[in-house]
């Protein structure tokens, strides 16, 4: 998104309204612009001349794949993790997300824009299935009547955006292919990222679902050569068919490995990559693998709270001061280990701080963290101090936190709240449903304006902006409309969010162009070992 602010007046009169609705006083917005996108990845990139050819790189998993399609509603994270250098995305994302056509699948991309969006790709003619088949056209036909449920009892697992595709057909020749969209549509790309699934494999409910690997069914630069269920190994090589850059390895593995057993796993050299999380045992227990190091990046997705707007948080004016009362740079926040880099405070309800147009809501409406005025807030909306509570026609102002036995983020969150809402006579109360507070990670797509939340589109004056920032093409209005939207969405108090969640990955010190990668797709015939 532009960081142009061409229509900030507009945002400021709806600020103005809002507030004159409620009654509140007005707090001291500023005006700070979109910042550059600084998402990042850590990944130790390399060039390919700089990585030595051949090599092993070994991943665990759980379990062996039970289901081989990468979009079948029973594939999980195994499957995932297995088929990622498989099933490669036809087009590329950087780490702030960020769309650009893979050059190894789509060779020429045109989008014409009159009444709706039509938009039409040519195929790379050397591109292949892996049984040497061409990729065509009637792969994304099928792949969109499967999506779009036109293909009875076959249900994609993720088929967002591909509802607002009317018609997929075949261009000039068998290796065009046009998408057309039931309107204008800035985010095009969004159901064509992933690129099309076997035609001939997809047709019916039985051969939708994929027991084991046929070569067929991928197009990438690696195929399966080895599957040992006694073992527990999935072995991957370079696949001579690529057309691509020949991979810099030579051989991936996946092990069956038990969770318990990872750390060790991984400081015996039996691993070469772990996907942490931000637990402090498991990155401590990978800080004393030799040869090794953590990659860590901001993620894909935030810490909020989602707020309820009835009960003890009816008034907006109440909701405000909850969110003044919060010190979100400290709120709840796991223990980093040495050398992460900090977590960022999320202040937008609609992107994180690291993609485009991002825009820090706080300090644009002044609902910043300030004790002080939350509690002038909570008097004006009637809600008095006696005895350090707070209290209106004799009833304690009380606000439900929800958490569960077990839930060690949660818990401490709930800590942090009850103490900094104590500090201006509100009492936190621990629930374990409908709760006024909600505490949730949430996963924030790369195309985020493509489906608002629903809070955001039935939140009061919201309906008009969600509707153009859905169809707005120009970027400058755009980025805009999404500011004055997210603007409005923190005024109304619809979440509390906190942080954007970091991504850890300990890795073999040697590895390249992989690791941490934030919104980022890996090329995976860079990844190898450096000289």
């Amino acid at each position: 998104m532009s960081q142009s602010r061409a229509r900030a007046p507009l945002g400021v009169l709806a600020f103005l309204l809002l507030v004159s609705c409620t009654g509140d006083p007005a707090p001291a917005p500023s005006t700070p612009l979109p910042v550059a996108a600084d998402a990042e990845r850590d990944v130790n990139p390399q060039p390919r001349e700089r990585l030595r050819d051949g090599g092993l790189l070994r991943f665990p998993i759980t379990a062996l794949p039970t289901e081989w399609n990468p979009r079948h509603p029973d594939a999980d994270a195994d499957t995932a993790a297995v088929l990622a250098p498989l099933a490669p995305p036809h087009f590329s994302l950087d780490a702030a997300g960020r769309v650009t056509p893979d050059p190894d699948f789509i060779t020429g991309l045109a989008v014409e824009n009159t009444d709706r969006t039509v938009v039409t790709l040519d195929l790379n003619d050397r591109s292949l299935w892996g049984d040497a088949v061409p990729i065509t056209a009637s792969d994304w036909i099928a792949t969109w009547r499967a999506a779009s449920g036109q293909v009875d009892g076959v249900r994609l697992a993720d088929a967002t955006g591909w509802e607002r595709v009317t018609e997929v057909r075949e261009g000039v020749s068998p290796r065009q292919v046009v998408v057309t969209y039931g309107a204008l549509d800035p985010d095009w790309a969004q159901p064509l990222v992933a690129g099309p699934l076997r035609g001939a494999d997809i047709g019916a409910p039985d051969s939708f679902a994929w027991s084991g690997y046929v070569d067929g069914r991928y197009a990438s630069p690696f195929m399966v050569t080895h599957v040992d269920q006694n073992q527990g190994l999935v072995t991957l090589e370079r696949n001579p068919l690529w057309w691509g850059e020949r991979p810099k390895l030579d051989t991936i593995m996946f092990r069956t490995v038990a969770d318990e057993a990872l750390a060790a796993a991984f400081q015996n050299n039996e691993l070469d990559v772990w996907e942490t999380g931000a637990s402090t045992d498991r990155l401590d227990q990978s800080r004393v693998a030799a040869d090794s190091v953590i990659r860590s990046a901001p993620g894909t997705s935030g810490r909020e709270l989602q707020v309820s707007r009835g009960g003890a948080l009816a008034d907006p004016a109440v909701r405000r001061a909850v969110l003044m009362a919060l010190d979100r740079d400290d709120l709840g926040r796991p223990e980093l280990p040495d050398g992460a880099k900090k977590l960022r405070t999320w202040s937008n309800t609609l992107l994180l701080p690291t993609q485009p147009g991002y825009v820090d809501q706080a300090r644009a409406t002044g609902l910043v963290h300030d004790p002080v005025r939350a509690g002038k807030l909570l008097d004006e909306a009637g809600w008095e101090l006696e005895s350090g509570r707070r209290v209106k026609d004799g009833q304690p102002l009380v606000v439900s936190f929800l958490t569960s036995p077990g839930d060690e983020l949660a818990t401490a969150e709930l800590k942090d709240v009850a103490d900094q809402l104590d500090a201006v006579g509100v009492v936190v109360s621990a629930a374990s449903r409908d709760a006024d507070l909600t505490p949730l990670t949430v996963a924030v797509s790369p195309f985020p304006l493509a489906h608002l939340p629903e809070e955001a589109v039935s939140a009061p004056g919201a309906s008009e902006l969600a509707g153009r920032v859905a169809h707005e093409l120009d970027p400058v209005r755009r980025a805009d409309q999404a500011s004055q939207l997210a603007r409005l969405l923190w005024q109304e108090v619809i979440t509390v969010p906190l942080y954007q969640e970091p991504e850890f990955v300990a890795v073999r010190s040697g590895l390249a162009n992989l690791g941490a990668h934030s919104y980022a797709t890996t090329d995976w015939e860079d990844v190898g070992w450096t000289s």
